[in-house]
């Protein structure tokens, strides 16, 4: 997905994938990956939501104009390594072979656009719940930058995810799946459960809408 914009509402709702490039791969297709690596990341201190940042983040989920003739690219597989610097978390689905994927806290920069980690990594909006804390929110690429999420179109209800946050494991169920507009910014709101809120593009290459995937804490 592309340099976007995620969005809030005025009434404070919180928006996801922004920046970055087209982050959409359907399962039925092969990708190849470049990786990058994740640079610094500010502090979670520096992205403390307010009044100004809320207001003007953009009211639509971010778009993603691929490339011109843009060549599929086949999903990769992260492999638990040292600790990356800034990374806040680390991710794994098994079902899609993601394994201990760093994940970085960003919000918006000063124009209001929501930042997202580049390469295979993932990011969470920091402006969202801290995880296990409510609604917290992970976006990231599908279809180039790593394509970390070219396969979440495979989950299916019941499958685990995995989150590791300094020295604790928390695990979450997949509830369900839904594909919504760009300004479908309900997914962003503030729940009452301990939930992830799991964000890419689709359809590959296209990225007319978003896949948004839900998977609640056990």
């Amino acid at each position: 997905m592309r340099r976007g914009i995620l969005a809030a509402g005025a009434a404070g709702a919180l928006l996801l994938l922004a920046a970055g490039a087209a982050m959409i791969g359907g399962h039925s297709q092969n990708h190849v990956v470049a990786q990058a690596a994740p640079r610094p990341v500010a502090s979670r201190a520096a992205l403390t939501p307010s009044a100004t940042a809320l207001a003007t983040t953009a009211d639509r989920l971010p778009s993603s104009a691929p490339a011109p003739n843009a060549a599929p690219k086949a999903a990769t597989v992260a492999t638990p390594g040292p600790a990356v610097a800034g990374a806040t978390a680390r991710l794994s689905i098994a079902r899609i072979g993601i394994r201990g994927v760093p994940i970085y806290d960003l919000g918006t920069d000063s124009r209001g656009t929501m930042l997202i980690a580049p390469g295979y990594a993932v990011t969470h909006y920091a402006f969202s719940a801290p995880f296990g804390g409510g609604n917290a929110v992970l976006y990231g690429h599908d279809d180039i930058e790593g394509n970390v999420f070219g396969r979440l179109y495979d989950l299916v209800v019941g499958d685990l995810i995995q989150l590791t946050v300094g020295a604790e494991i928390q695990t979450y169920r997949v509830t369900g799946h839904q594909i919504v507009a760009p300004t479908a910014l309900s997914v962003l709101a503030p729940t009452s459960d301990s939930r992830l809120t799991i964000i890419t593009c689709w359809p590959f290459n296209v990225d007319t809408k978003r896949w948004v995937v839900t998977a609640v804490k056990i």
